[in-house]
């Protein structure tokens, strides 16, 4: 799954079986599995979820979440803003997304890891955009985690002296190793350490890594993101912790939610979505 563990499952087949011919994993979670909804929706799945718990744009397997942020976009919302203003990323969602935050300091939860790939070329019109410091908009926790971690990762890399941009070890980021990088940061810009990633790749190549950075407020500081799209989260949860530390604090985010209340806004997945701009430092 998204956090990572592996199993090995065999799927028995015969005339009696209810899986008929199936014969493999994904045939059969496909015959007797359902649509991973959140837990705190407190409902069983329904045959709607299969479209709407989804976003229009998504390709693969492999998360056990939808990335809520992306089904506001329909597709004649993106044919509006357009192919040459998009660019997709992929973050393996894992079940400890949900798993609340219970440790008096959020720095001692454990953080789950998580997943991702990105096409080279998706990367450099990434790079592109902030060379040209157009704005860029991020469209959820997930993407906002991978970009964050690709910072990071480019840093590393560049440390090592670019000799292994895509080995496992410069390509896996722990949940606070970006504390240790801090220091070497301090004089990278975002463009360098993406660039870093893909120096040697061709555009179509992919970049695969795991993350499993942890965003707590007063202490992380964003690198990468400057505006934000997310929906209202789970007061436990890791995302509320990054929409926190986006926006500069507890105090902010306990204002937006208040006010989002008394506006009757809708929280959670099925709910509405907001937009965050990186507030400038004092």
């Amino acid at each position: 799954n998204g956090n990572g563990t592996e199993c090995v499952v065999e799927c028995l087949t015969s005339s009696q079986n209810s899986l008929g011919t199936t014969t493999t994993l994904t045939d059969m979670l496909d015959q007797i599995g359902t649509v991973p909804i959140p837990p705190y929706l407190n409902r069983d799945s329904e045959a709607s979820d299969e479209a709407s718990y989804n976003n229009v744009f998504a390709a693969g397997m492999g998360s056990v979440a939808a990335p809520t942020a992306g089904l506001h976009f329909t597709d004649d919302l993106l044919k509006q803003i357009g192919k040459e203003n998009t660019s997709f990323l992929s973050l393996h969602v894992g079940a400890g997304t949900f798993k609340p935050v219970v440790a008096e300091d959020a720095r001692d939860h454990q953080m789950h890891g998580e997943n991702f790939a990105v096409n080279v070329g998706e990367i450099l019109r990434i790079i592109d955009v902030m060379k040209s410091k157009k704005k860029m908009i991020v469209v959820g926790t997930t993407s906002s985690r991978t970009l964050e971690s690709l910072y990071w990762c480019g840093v590393k890399s560049l440390i090592k002296g670019n000799k292994n941009s895509g080995s496992e070890d410069i390509m896996l980021l722990g949940q606070h190793e970006w504390r240790d990088l801090k220091y070497a940061a301090s004089t990278i810009t975002a463009v360098e350490a993406f660039q870093a990633i893909v120096e040697g790749k061709k555009s179509k190549d992919t970049v695969f890594g795991r993350t499993s950075l942890m965003i707590v407020p007063n202490a992380y500081d964003f690198k990468v993101v400057d505006n934000l799209i997310t929906n209202f989260h789970a007061p436990d949860s890791t995302l509320m912790l990054l929409v926190s530390a986006f926006l500069g604090g507890g105090q902010k985010v306990t204002q937006v939610y208040e006010e989002a209340q008394s506006m009757g806004y809708r929280f959670l997945s099925y709910g509405d979505v907001c937009y965050f701009s990186k507030p400038n430092k004092v």
